[in-house]
């Protein structure tokens, strides 16, 4: 069987026993800020494990795409870590539980699979006598059901939040694979004999703050289990490597390297992190991650650099983005999202190829200097890697070439430290939000009578409040849309609502106001501003029509990244490897303001995701979707799925003026733009711009692009003359040049007809006249500067020279090194001031006297 052929029996399983089989979600975690990516089956529906929302299905199964960063530098090194694998699982939501689901997990491993049932263990949790009980009315033999404590066999959301035991089934690869203990079983410290398949969760209580377990009203189920490592079983290959999952990528890279696979260790790591990475790095980018030095970009950025190193390792040949395609062909006809942008993809890999050579540069800025020192402390070593993806293997390399060592242990301590706060970040899981499920009615209605679920006090703010409603017309901020504002008014009293935000069913919405003012039951009159939801109404309407026309204009791989939508702005983030033309840039505005002129109608339909993706409507990769969907289309030209408040029209928008095109990061570029009153107001401020200018070069607007260009002529006409004069004065050209030598010390000093403060470049050219061994002094009217060769900084400070020319001259001034400079002086005692500075050097100079012959100590016998 291929990994294929697994992925669609399991599915097929659980389908035939009653489970709603899902699409995968997104890797990027649609509302949970608690985790940069999908790491777990469970993220999509972790608000139903949480008590956030009532889920849609009782049971459920999914292929889920899952990336994991956590061991990225054990990757290559062994046969079973990865970034980027898929999460075969099934849940339960209060529907069946232990009774169920171990048996569930044993048929299809044994009857489905065939899988050798004398090869799997049972390990549960020390306390779960229930499970043990159901492993041996399954079929598991007492002795091959090991218990284990906290640290193996329990599950937890987080801190606080859903919890409880598990129970893992595990591989036995065979006693020749082992440790030769007598004890040795799943999760042998000693031997990797044993190897986890499938991990089976039972959601059991809920754990606040303080560590207390409170039941759950319903328990669920939540199972993982790797599709590799179940593939790497079912085929008998030792290594995930050696399945058809990486062989076809681990043999293209090998064929570029011109090395068969298996010859050589050190080349076999590069191959298998270099399969490893092309998928994640695909997968990534698929979705909507874009390289950058943050955030989850930063995580992408650090994989793909890390596989060109071991690329450049392979040869000149071997390149990451020539996988792109191989990925798309394996894992397209499950991610289509894959296969429709896999040529986008491979520009984006190849973009950071050529960056990454840059940041190897600049690696080296800062590691040659280091170097130089003679020493190399741990924390520069990171820094070099963790912040410029300096490769630790490089930064060693050419420390050994200087004799020096570079303590990796430490290093790798640092990394370690890393990994562990990056493993706390990505399984900080939230505790369930406060607030009752509402209604909004926004769609059709900016005021509404109802009532007060909830009212919740706001940390250090005693003046503001929480407060749910049962219905609301208030729009929570989502999809790039800001919230909606506007008032709360009851029995006399009115407060300002300042923000709105989505809590898993719940809305929240933030008002200016002591919480006691308003308690649950209440009747409130809530009522957007208007004027304002009209404004972002028009914004995000005009994005749709924005999205339609860069892809009519581009092609289709111009396709959405982000969106802000503000009042007086939005802002569209698209993904296109380059920046747009003027002329491009022309056509989608005109075809841009052509649709708005054409006022189409709005239309809104909901319809279930698959017949809404097959009637054309355009869906996001980083957004999450329901079975059923909205999906809002303007006439018959832009239809995307859409949960956002738009105008009636396209008509209303009035005029779409695009400001800026420019890039924020690799493959991806942000569009401003203005409608209606807001683009209005723009015009305005740019004509009388434009008469300000014209009426101060005494042009008429339409010739100022002709008069500020012959302008800028003329200035750099002037600057060019300005600059030959300064040479000229400065190399001597003058015949106010006056020099002396003393002791084999030139000292020049030069009178300039320039008053600038900052004479010191002429003291430059000034001092190169004396072919380093010399003083330049430099007199512009009552200016001055002084500049030393290097060579005689320590015996002529400039500071002293100085002030032994100020002596005579006055005025202030100082330097410090080579250098100084002053102004205030006498122009008329120039001449008096440079012979005190000539004393001054003959003096400091002039050899120490000869100690007497006669002042010797000692005497004669």
């Amino acid at each position: 069987m291929t990994s294929a052929d697994i992925r669609q029996r399991f599915l097929n399983f659980f389908k035939e026993r009653d489970h709603k089989v899902l699409p995968s979600s997104s890797l990027i975690p649609f509302g949970d800020p608690t985790t940069l990516f999908t790491i777990a089956g469970m993220v999509q529906f972790k608000p139903y494990f949480l008590g956030q929302a009532k889920p849609p299905y009782p049971r459920t199964a999914t292929c889920q795409k899952v990336f994991r960063s956590v061991d990225i530098d054990l990757v290559g090194h062994d046969g079973h870590h990865l970034t980027f694998f898929e999460m075969l699982g099934n849940f339960s939501f209060g529907d069946y539980f232990k009774e169920k689901a171990i048996p569930y997990a044993w048929e299809f491993l044994t009857k489905e699979l065939k899988l050798e049932t004398a090869r799997l263990w049972a390990g549960i949790h020390n306390d779960d006598d229930e499970s043990f009980e159901i492993w041996k009315k399954t079929g598991v033999p007492p002795e091959r059901i090991r218990r284990f404590g906290d640290e193996y066999n329990f599950w937890a959301a987080g801190p606080t939040g859903p919890c409880g035991p598990d129970s893992e089934i595990h591989y036995d690869w065979g006693e020749e694979y082992g440790c030769g203990r007598p004890d040795c079983g799943p999760n042998c410290e000693h031997c990797d004999r044993f190897l986890e398949v499938w991990n089976l969760v039972f959601i059991t209580w809920n754990r606040d703050e303080s560590g207390v377990r409170t039941p759950l009203p319903k328990k669920g189920i939540d199972t993982g289990m790797s599709l590799e490592r179940l593939t790497s079983v079912v085929s008998q290959r030792r290594s995930l490597f050696d399945t058809d999952a990486f062989q076809p990528l681990i043999q293209h890279f090998a064929e570029e390297a011109g090395k068969p696979y298996g010859s050589d260790p050190e080349t076999d790591v590069s191959y298998r992190v270099l399969a490893d990475h092309a998928r994640g790095t695909t997968m990534l980018l698929a979705d909507g991650v874009v390289p950058a030095n943050d955030g989850r970009g930063y995580v992408l950025r650090r994989v793909i650099r890390r596989a060109m190193v071991h690329a450049r390792r392979l040869g000149p040949a071997v390149h990451l983005s020539s996988g792109v395609p191989i990925v798309a062909r394996l894992l397209g006809p499950v991610y289509p999202e894959v296969k429709t942008q896999a040529d986008r993809i491979a520009e984006t890999v190849r973009s950071e190829e050529e960056r990454f050579g840059v940041a190897l540069r600049q690696g080296m800025e800062r590691l040659q200097p280091l170097l130089e020192r003679g020493t190399l402390h741990p924390e520069e070593v990171f820094y070099l890697h963790d912040t410029l993806g300096f490769p630790i293997e490089l930064t060693a390399e050419l420390a050994k070439e200087r004799g020096i060592e570079v303590d990796l242990d430490a290093v790798a301590a640092l990394m370690q430290s890393q990994r562990d706060r990056s493993r706390t970040a990505t399984s900080n899981f939230s505790a369930p939000l406060a607030g009752r499920a509402s209604r909004f009615v926004g769609y059709d209605h900016l005021e509404a009578d109802t009532s007060v679920t909830d009212v919740f006090p706001v940390a250090g703010e005693a003046e503001r409040a929480d407060v749910f409603l049962e219905d609301t017309p208030f729009y929570a901020e989502r999809g790039g849309q800001t919230a909606d504002t506007g008032w709360l008014s009851w029995n006399g009293s009115k407060a300002r609502v300042v923000d709105v935000q989505p809590q898993g069913e719940a809305i929240r919405h933030r008002v200016e106001m002591p919480p006691a003012k308003l308690k649950p039951g209440d009747h409130v009159h809530a009522a957007v501003d208007a004027p304002r939801r009209r404004a972002v109404a028009r914004h995000h309407s005009a994005t749709h029509l924005l999205h339609r026309a860069l892809r009519d204009v581009l092609g289709e791989g111009a396709v959405q990244a982000g969106s802000s939508v503000q009042p007086d702005y939005a802002t569209f983030d698209f993904r296109f490897p380059r920046a747009l033309t003027a002329e491009e840039v022309d056509r989608v505005s005109a075809l841009l303001n052509e649709k708005i002129r054409a006022n189409l109608v709005r239309r809104v339909e909901e319809l279930p995701l698959e017949q809404a993706i097959a009637t054309g409507a355009v869906a996001l990769f980083d957004e999450k979707y329901g079975e059923w969907v909205r999906v809002v289309s303007f006439g018959d030209w832009a239809r995307e799925l859409c949960g956002g408040t738009h105008v009636e029209r396209s008509g209303e928008i009035g005029i779409a003026l695009i400001s800026t095109d420019r890039s924020i990061g690799a493959g991806v570029r942000r569009i401003e733009m203005r409608v209606g009153a807001a683009a209005e107001q723009q015009i305005r401020n740019a004509e009388r711009v434009l008469r300000e200018l014209g009426d101060i070069l005494r042009t008429a607007p339409s010739e100022l692009p002709a008069r500020v260009a012959a302008l800028q002529t003329e200035v750099k006409r002037l600057e060019k003359d300005a600059a030959n004069l300064r040479q000229r004065l400065a190399a001597g050209g003058s015949a106010r040049l006056e020099e002396a030598e003393v002791d084999g010390v030139r000292l020049i000093l030069q009178r300039v007809d320039d008053q600038e403060k900052d004479l010191l470049p002429y003291a430059d050219q000034v001092l190169n006249r004396a072919n380093g061994n010399g003083v330049a002094i430099v007199i512009a009217g009552r200016n001055f500067a002084f500049k030393v060769a290097s060579p005689l900084a320590d015996r002529l400070p400039a500071n002293d020279l100085i002030q032994a020319f100020r002596k005579v001259a006055g005025g202030k001034g100082g330097g410090r090194g080579q250098v100084g400079q002053g102004g205030g002086i006498d122009p008329n005692r120039v001449d008096d001031a440079f012979k005190s500075v000539q004393d001054y050097v003959r003096k400091q100079l002039k050899p120490p006297p000869r100690p007497s012959p006669a002042s010797g100590g000692g005497g004669n016998p």
